[in-house]
């Protein structure tokens, strides 16, 4: 069992989890959308790596306000 942080982002529609986890010298974070509150996400949606957690921290970040954006 791989152990990480999960980032949970609330956007209209849904939420979208981000699960941050070391594997060897990479640090990955696995996306998911999940359409309604208690819903299952499957499989990720995308995955991101980077060489430190802070710098997937904020590529994860980017992206979910890039193809999520909050509701103004």
């Amino acid at each position: 069992m791989k152990t990480g942080k999960l980032l949970k982002f609330q956007r209209p529609g849904g939420e979208i989890q981000a699960y941050v986890y070391r594997e060897g010298s990479q640090v990955k974070a696995s996306v998911y959308v999940l359409p309604q509150p208690g819903g299952s996400g499957g499989q990720p949606v995308r995955t991101l790596v980077g060489g430190s957690e802070d710098a997937v921290e904020t590529e994860v970040r980017a992206w979910v306000d890039a193809h999520y954006p909050k509701a103004h």
